[in-house]
């Protein structure tokens, strides 16, 4: 088990994604999250809306990927970045005293994906504040990462993650959403296999692009206090692929 350069313990990454289907956080991050689980890192998944129908699957997609689930029971189609909202962020983050959070980009499709986005951020700002008073003590963020868009659309994404070794895990979770696959009356949701395809074939884009077989992209938020120093400039481990 290898920890990351400098990181003497295992880690917690808190995935913050809009929605319990698997095409969230999941969809967007989860190779890194199952390579993440796979060194031995703490990982939760939480969804910020919930809904009943789809609990059971969502589980067992975190579980199959390493992680946990956790909701924090906000409305589909009404999640915004006002202070209850961000409030409940911000008091999951120090629960967990997240040394990673990674959310949607502010620039994703979704009206949710957007206004979380801002929210995720607002959290982080205000974990460490002692005089904003929640049922934890406050806790500093300093690893606040966008994970990439819906299919790469507008994408800021700027941070390559090799998931060569984890992307058919990742993979092999979205398919235990079977529920998608029995909707019907809306076209792009009759089968869950096109959308697999979709994201396979960005994994591969993003896998080009640096040279590697499949990536998934992240971009750091750029904020005053969640971006910290470096001890120096971050490493890009893995060179490229041998021809």
């Amino acid at each position: 088990m290898t920890a990351p350069l400098g990181v003497d313990r295992p880690l917690t990454i808190v995935a913050v994604g809009a929605h319990p289907d698997p095409f969230d956080m999941p969809y967007q991050a989860g190779g890194t999250l199952a390579k993440y689980a796979k060194r031995g890192h703490n990982v939760i998944m939480v969804s910020a809306a919930f809904e009943d129908e789809w609990a059971d699957e969502v589980r067992g997609i975190a579980a199959r990927l390493g992680a946990s689930q956790e909701w924090l029971d906000f409305e589909e189609g009404a999640i915004f970045d006002d202070p209850p909202h961000v409030q409940r962020i911000m008091d999951l983050l120090r629960r967990h005293k997240a040394d990673v959070v990674i959310t949607h980009q502010p620039t994703d499709y979704h009206p949710d994906h957007r206004a979380l986005s801002r929210g995720v951020l607002a959290a982080s700002l205000l974990a460490r504040v002692d005089e904003i008073r929640s049922d934890h003590g406050p806790h500093k963020i300093g690893n606040l990462f966008y994970s990439e868009t819906t299919s790469g659309v507008n994408s800021q994404g700027s941070i390559y993650v090799d998931v060569e070794e984890t992307w058919e895990v990742k993979i092999e979770a979205l398919r235990l959403h079977a529920g998608l696959s029995e909707r019907r009356g809306v076209a792009h949701l009759e089968s869950i296999e096109h959308l697999i395809e979709r994201e396979i074939a960005t994994m591969r884009f993003r896998g080009l692009q640096v040279e590697r077989e499949f990536c998934e992209v992240f971009a750091p938020a750029l904020n005053y206090r969640v971006t910290w120093a470096h001890e120096l400039l971050p490493l890009a481990t893995l060179p490229p692929i041998e021809e």
